[in-house]
């Protein structure tokens, strides 16, 4: 199960940290135009998040949306604001900013820790501890890049927190 969960947190941290990087997708700016309050469902009662509506213009110049949504959490925006973003296959957006991509980070390297961690016990069929006499040259490595993921994850984390 913790492979599982390591995996997915590895792959959608790994993703949308690209995005919010600006490493994948087309950068370029996001201009709002108006907000709606939309119901969340499952998330209990009375929730609701902002979906932003806007236009879209790339960095180059070259795509125009002007019917682009942003689904973003912060309701800070303000009307006729631009927001700098990345657009992504289908067009999805992703806000790209430092504590944006931060958090995204610290997910991905959250997943790398679990599975860094599991891989041994998962292929030995026993838990590991670095000292142990006789582990191969992998499970060592496991567990060291296990501690590297943990602590930057960390560290990102709370770069995070204080850049927004």
């Amino acid at each position: 199960m913790f492979l599982i969960v390591g995996l997915v947190c590895l792959g959608v941290g790994g993703r949308d940290f690209a995005y919010a990087a600006r490493l994948a997708g087309t950068p370029g700016t996001f201009k709002v135009e108006f907000a709606d309050r939309v119901a969340d469902n499952g998330r209990g009662s009375n929730s609701f998040h902002t979906v932003w509506h806007g236009t879209f213009r790339s960095a180059d110049g070259r795509t125009t949306d002007t019917r682009a949504t942003l689904e973003d959490e912060a309701d800070g925006h303000g009307f006729g604001v631009s927001i700098p973003v990345t657009r992504a296959e289908a067009d999805t957006y992703y806000t790209a900013r430092p504590d944006y991509a931060l958090g995204w980070l610290c997910l991905c390297l959250a997943g790398g820790c679990l599975v860094a961690c599991v891989l041994p016990p998962v292929r030995f069929g026993r838990p590991f501890r670095r000292a142990d006499p006789g582990n191969p040259a992998w499970v060592r490595a496991s567990l060291l890049t296990a501690w590297g993921c943990l602590i930057t994850s960390g560290t990102a984390g709370l770069a995070a927190l204080v850049v927004s």
